[in-house]
């Protein structure tokens, strides 16, 4: 395994969020659902496929990304167990939040840190990670991200 520090495990990562998988949102209605979540090829926004259609957030509107289960959205249903995998992201200001749960804690490595260098690139000087270190994250080539359906990684 690779430490996920250097620019190329960060462009390994990013490939990684381009071929996308799935993962379980949570919303502010209704119960959570597995839907694939894709970054675009422009790695501009995060796209994922839901009931009404193809859904986008333009990651330049994101201001931070918060790991665990700590926004109002997962307190609805809070699942404890998984807030290792868990991480929001905040956008419009604050006033709005994407909150996922990936199937393993290397999944949600990966994730969280295409999406940290992503965000953070787009908004110099200011952190955008809270709670976490830039430390410790690992990247493993032989591993593959997309399950064949949710039901399958066993977690949920």
């Amino acid at each position: 395994m690779a430490d996920l520090v250097g620019s190329g495990d960060v462009e390994k990562a990013l490939l990684a969020l381009k071929r996308g998988t799935h993962l379980l949102k949570y919303g502010r209605k209704g119960k959570p659902k597995f839907y694939p979540f894709r970054l675009s090829d422009d790695a501009s926004s995060l796209i994922w496929l839901s009931s009404g259609g193809e859904k986008s957030l333009k990651l330049v509107s994101v201001s931070k990304i918060i790991p665990g289960q700590r926004t109002p959205v997962f307190k609805r249903y809070p699942c404890s167990e998984k807030d290792h995998l868990s991480f929001s992201l905040i956008y419009d200001n604050g006033t709005r939040s994407l909150d996922l749960i990936c199937k393993d804690r290397f999944e949600t490595e990966v994730w969280f840190a295409g999406l940290k260098a992503l965000v953070s690139s787009g908004h110099v000087g200011r952190p955008k990670i809270d709670g976490w270190s830039d430390g410790g994250l690992y990247f493993d080539d032989s591993k593959d991200l997309i399950s064949k359906s949710p039901s399958e990684s066993g977690l949920f």
